[in-house]
C-alpha cells in the first residue's frame, strides 16, 4: 500500500534529480523555444534529410540527438528514445573507446527518462555524465564538446539562433583553434550572421570559409558558401575564381542537394534564372519536402517576370503580345505554386505568405487582402519581417489596389521600423518616387502631402529640424495630418502596475501585446481607429527612449495616476517637470487620467491645479461609471485633444544622456507605501549580517542592501550578501549575475522578495532573467513575477540562499552592459592601489569588509 512517506519520497526524489537535470549542457536546458523560433514539422523533415544525407559519416550522430528533443517535443517519448540510443549506438562505432562525444546525448536521455518517471535510468546516466567530467578534469574537452553540440544544434533548429552558434564556435576554437568541424560550424555561422560590402576584400567571412577550406578541403558546401560571397566584388578578378569554386564542388558532390541549392543561389545572383531555376528543380527531387528550396524557386520566377515586365515597358510598349502575356502567365503560376508548397511546409514562414499575397493581388483574386492580414499576424507574433510586408503591401497598394493613401502609409511604417536597413531605403526610395510623381500630376511643389511625407523621412533620419519645416510649411497649405496618419500613436506614462488598469479603458474589445523587454507595445482599436499604444515607466522615460527611437513621435501622451494620501506630492511634481525635455509642445498633447476618490482629489489639490494647468484642464477622472462608459468617455476626450492638434503628433527632440536617478531615489518617491528602513547589524561567526524585525504585514525595502521583503504579519528576517559562494550551482546555461543573498526567516512569513538588478536593459532583463534558490542541495529556477528598471520581484516558499542569474544571452547577437561600481582602496604602506569592479546590487560595505583599510 502506498503511504504518505513512499509519496515525500518519490518527491524528494524528483526534486533532487531535477536539481541536477538543471546542470547539464544538452537540448533539455538550451532554451530551444519551439512556438517562437522554429516550425517542428519544417525541423522533422530537415533532419530525416540530414540522416539520410549524413548517413555514413560520423556527424550523423548530432541529427539523431536533434530528432530524439523534436520527437519528444512531439510527445513520442518512444520514438524520441530509439533516436538517442541511436545516437550512442553510433558515437561508440565511430569515435571507438572515447565517450566524450556522448555528452549532450546523455544528458538528452536522463531528462527523457526523468520525463517518462523512469528515474532509475535517469540516474544511471547522471553517473555516467559524472564519470565523463572526472575523466576531463583538467582538460578542455568536456567544454569543447558540449560548446561543439550546441553550435550545430542552433544552425540547424532556426536562422534566429545563427549569432548564438556563432559564439559557441568562437568560444570552442579558443580552446582548440585547429579543429576541422569547429573552424567549418564557425564559417557557417559568419556566413548567416553578416553580410560583406562590395569591397569584401578583408572580409572576416570570406578569410574564415577559406581556413575551414584548407582543414575541410573536400566540404563541397564550404566551397559554394565562399563563391557566393565573394559575388559580393562584382568585378573580372572575383568572378572567375568564384565559378571556378562552384564547378568544383559540382564535380565534387553532383548529387548533394545542398550543394545543388547553393550552386542555384550563386547563378541567382548573377541573373541567370534559367540555370538556377534547372538546378532548384534537380535539388526539389531529392528533397521534395523543403520549404527553403520552393521558396527559392518562386523567386526565380518572380524575377523571371519582373524581368520581362520591365523590359516591356523599357520598349514602350502600351501593350503585351499573345506570347509575352502567356510568359508571364506562366511565371506567375509558377511563383504561386512554389509560394504554396513553401507555407504549407512551413506556415510561419512570414516573408512567403506576404510575397504569395502579393501574387494573388496580381491576380486581382480576394486572397490577397487576407494572406496580408495573416502575414502582419505572423510578423507581429515572430517580431520579425515586419518591415519586409510592409514594402509588399505598400506595392499591393499602389500598383494592385491604386490606393495611394494607403500605399504611403504602409511604405511610412516600413521606412520608420529601420531607415538604415536595405528595406528601408527602399521605402523611402517608394515614397519619394510617389512624391514626385504627385508634385509632377498636382504641378504643386509644396503640395502639403509631399510636405508631410518629406517632414516624415527627416523625421525617422533624426533630422528634426528640417522635419518641422516641412511640416510647418504642410500645415500652412491645409494638411489634414488625419490623412497622412491614419493610426493613433499613444504613450501611456505612469508610476507603476497599479496604473496601468488604464489600459483596458483604451481599447474596444481588448489589444494584444505587439513587443515587450525594454518597452511594452499595444495595437488595438479606440473608436474604431487603429491605435499603437506604447508603455512607458515616466521615471525611466528618459533612459528608455535614448534605448528606443520612438519615430514618429505620440499624438497622445495620458499621464496615469492612482490617487491616495500621501502619494501625490511635491517630490511626484519634480520627476512630472522632468518630462519637460520632451519639448515645449509636450503639455498640448497630455491627458491627464486619474484612478481616485473625491476625497483624494481635496487631498492633493494643489499639486493636481498645477499639473491640470500644464495641460490645459485635460483630463479625466474614471473609477466612478461602468466600464464602457468610461472607455467612451476617455477614447472621446482623447480624439478631442488630437482633432484640436489638428492630428499633428509631437516632434521629439534630441534625447541626451543625462542624470538617472537612483534605485533610492525611486524607492523613497514611489513606494512610499512600502517601508524603507534602515537594518540592524549583527554579527555572527565573525560575519557581519543584517536584521529586520516588523510589527506589521506589508513590504519592506533595506536601505543598505535595496532588497524588498514582503511580509505576511509581524517576523523576523535576518539576511547577508555573499560576494562569491563557489558551492551554490548554477543551471546549465546560466550565469550568475548578482550576489548570493543567505536569508533566514519563519516559514511562511515571508511571502515575496525584491531582488535588485543591475540591467541597463530591461529588454535583457525581461528575456533572460530569473532567481535561483538554493536550499538542502535543492535548485529552484524562480519565475520573475514582476520586472521593472530597478528590481525583480519572485514569490517563495522558503528560504535559504538566493541569486539572480540570467540564461546566456546567446539569441540576441548582443550582450548586455551592466550598471557598476568602481571602488579603490589604497594600501599606504605598500603603495598599492587595488581598483574593485562590482554590479551596483553589490553594497559597498561588503567590498569594504573584504579589503584592506584605506
Amino acid at each position: 500500500m502506498f503511504s504518505l512517506n513512499d509519496g515525500l519520497y518519490v518527491q524528494s526524489l524528483e526534486c533532487a534529480l531535477k536539481s541536477k537535470l538543471h546542470l547539464q549542457e544538452c537540448h533539455f536546458t538550451w532554451s530551444l523555444r519551439e512556438k517562437d523560433d522554429f516550425v517542428l514539422c519544417d525541423l522533422l523533415n530537415r533532419l530525416e534529410e540530414q540522416i539520410q544525407l549524413e548517413c555514413k559519416e560520423a556527424r550523423v550522430t548530432r541529427a539523431y540527438n536533434s530528432l530524439g528533443f523534436v520527437q519528444y517535443l512531439y510527445g513520442n517519448h518512444q520514438e524520441a528514445l530509439a533516436n538517442l540510443q541511436k545516437s550512442v549506438e553510433l558515437a561508440k562505432e565511430h569515435y571507438k573507446d572515447t565517450d566524450e562525444f556522448c555528452i549532450v546525448t546523455f544528458g538528452d536521455l536522463a531528462w527523457l527518462h526523468y520525463h517518462m518517471n523512469e528515474f532509475s535510468k535517469c540516474e544511471e546516466y547522471l553517473r555516467d555524465l559524472e564519470r565523463i567530467r572526472r575523466k576531463c578534469s583538467g582538460r578542455f574537452t568536456y567544454t569543447v564538446e558540449v560548446l561543439r553540440e550546441k553550435g550545430w544544434t542552433f544552425l540547424k533548429f532556426s536562422n534566429k539562433y545563427s549569432p548564438a552558434a556563432k559564439e559557441c564556435f568562437r568560444q570552442a576554437l579558443e580552446m582548440n583553434p585547429d579543429d576541422s568541424d569547429l573552424n567549418a560550424g564557425y564559417a557557417i555561422a559568419l556566413y548567416r550572421t553578416t553580410k560583406d560590402t562590395p569591397d569584401s576584400s578583408g572580409s572576416p567571412t570570406i578569410k574564415q570559409l577559406e581556413r575551414a577550406i584548407e582543414l575541410n578541403p573536400d566540404d563541397a558546401v564550404l566551397l559554394l558558401l565562399l563563391a557566393v560571397r565573394m559575388l559580393n566584388n562584382r568585378d573580372d578578378k572575383t568572378f572567375k575564381p568564384a565559378l571556378k569554386k562552384v564547378i568544383v564542388a559540382l564535380r565534387m558532390s553532383p548529387e548533394n542537394p545542398h550543394v545543388i541549392r547553393y550552386t542555384a543561389k550563386f547563378f541567382r545572383q548573377l541573373g541567370n534564372m534559367d540555370i538556377a531555376i534547372n538546378l532548384l528543380e534537380d535539388a526539389l527531387q531529392a528533397t521534395p519536402n523543403s520549404a527553403f528550396i520552393h521558396h527559392q524557386l518562386a523567386m526565380c520566377y518572380k524575377k523571371k517576370k519582373t524581368y520581362l515586365e520591365k523590359k516591356h515597358r523599357m520598349n514602350g510598349n502600351t501593350k503585351f503580345n499573345v506570347k509575352e502575356s502567356d510568359e508571364i502567365q506562366q511565371y506567375l503560376d509558377q511563383c504561386i505554386y512554389h509560394l504554396d508548397r513553401a507555407i504549407s511546409l512551413k506556415p510561419l514562414f512570414v516573408n512567403a505568405v506576404a510575397d504569395l499575397a502579393l501574387h494573388y493581388g496580381q491576380l486581382g483574386s480576394f486572397k490577397a487582402d487576407r494572406l496580408f492580414e495573416e502575414a502582419f499576424k505572423l510578423a507581429y507574433n515572430e517580431k520579425k519581417h515586419l518591415q519586409s510586408v510592409h514594402f509588399l503591401c505598400g506595392q499591393y497598394q499602389l500598383y494592385n489596389k491604386r490606393s495611394e493613401p494607403l500605399a504611403f502609409q504602409h511604405f511610412m511604417q516600413g521606412l520608420q521600423l529601420k531607415p538604415e536597413s536595405e528595406l528601408g531605403k527602399l521605402c523611402e526610395d517608394k515614397l519619394k518616387t510617389m512624391m514626385q510623381h504627385r508634385i509632377k500630376w498636382l504641378k504643386s511643389p509644396d503640395d502639403s502631402m509631399a510636405c508631410g511625407i518629406q517632414g516624415f523621412i527627416h523625421e525617422v533620419k533624426g533630422e528634426k529640424l528640417k522635419a518641422e519645416e516641412f511640416y510647418e510649411r504642410a500645415l500652412k497649405n491645409g494638411l489634414h495630418f488625419g490623412e497622412m496618419f491614419t493610426e493613433i500613436r499613444i504613450w501611456l506614462m505612469s508610476f507603476g502596475e497599479t496604473e496601468k488598469s488604464v489600459l483596458s479603458l483604451i481599447f474596444d474589445g481588448g489589444s494584444y501585446e505587439v513587443e515587450s523587454g525594454r518597452i511594452k507595445t499595444f495595437k488595438g482599436a479606440m473608436n474604431k481607429k487603429i491605435v499603437h499604444l506604447v508603455d512607458i515607466d515616466i521615471c525611466n522615460a528618459k533612459r528608455i527612449l535614448r534605448w528606443e527611437k520612438l519615430t514618429p513621435g505620440p499624438h497622445a501622451v495620458l499621464l496615469a495616476f492612482t490617487l491616495h494620501d500621501g502619494k501625490f506630492t511635491d517630490q511626484t511634481k519634480e520627476i512630472l517637470e522632468n518630462l519637460e525635455f520632451l519639448g515645449e509642445k509636450f503639455w498640448n498633447h497630455v491627458v491627464v487620467v486619474c484612478s481616485c476618490s473625491s476625497d483624494a482629489i481635496v487631498a492633493q489639490r494643489s499639486v493636481l491645479e498645477w499639473l491640470l494647468e500644464k495641460c490645459g484642464d485635460k483630463y479625466y477622472i474614471c473609477g466612478s461609471a461602468p466600464e464602457s462608459t468610461e472607455r467612451r468617455e476617455l477614447s472621446d476626450r482623447i480624439q478631442m485633444m488630437i482633432r484640436k492638434n489638428n492630428y499633428m503628433h509631437l516632434v521629439l527632440p534630441d534625447i541626451s544622456d543625462g542624470d538617472s536617478q537612483s534605485t533610492l531615489d525611486i524607492l523613497r518617491r514611489l513606494d512610499l507605501k512600502d517601508y524603507l528602513f534602515t537594518p540592524e547589524i549583527v554579527l555572527q561567526e565573525g560575519q557581519r549580517k543584517y536584521r529586520l524585525q516588523c510589527s506589521h504585514a506589508g513590504w519592506f525595502h533595506c536601505e543598505f542592501t535595496q532588497i524588498g521583503f514582503n511580509m505576511e504579519g509581524e517576523g523576523e528576517v535576518l539576511y547577508s550578501t555573499v560576494l562569491q559562494e563557489n558551492d551554490c550551482p548554477v543551471p546549465a546555461n546560466y550565469y550568475q549575475a548578482g550576489p548570493v543573498y543567505n536569508i533566514k526567516c519563519v516559514q511562511g512569513v515571508l511571502s515575496q522578495l525584491r531582488l535588485p538588478h543591475c540591467e541597463t536593459s530591461t529588454e535583457d532583463a525581461c528575456h533572460f532573467m530569473s532567481v535561483i534558490h538554493y536550499s538542502n542541495q535543492i535548485v529552484d529556477i524562480l519565475k520573475p513575477q514582476n520586472i521593472t528598471s530597478t528590481h525583480v520581484t519572485v514569490s517563495i516558499k522558503g528560504t535559504s540562499r538566493f541569486f539572480i542569474s540570467k540564461k546566456e544571452n546567446w539569441f540576441t547577437g548582443h550582450w548586455s552592459k551592466m550598471l557598476g561600481q568602481v571602488m579603490l582602496f589604497y594600501l599606504q604602506p605598500a603603495h598599492r592601489l587595488h581598483v574593485f569592479l562590482q554590479p551596483c546590487s553589490v553594497d559597498p560595505r561588503e567590498v569594504h569588509l573584504k579589503c584592506p583599510p584605506i
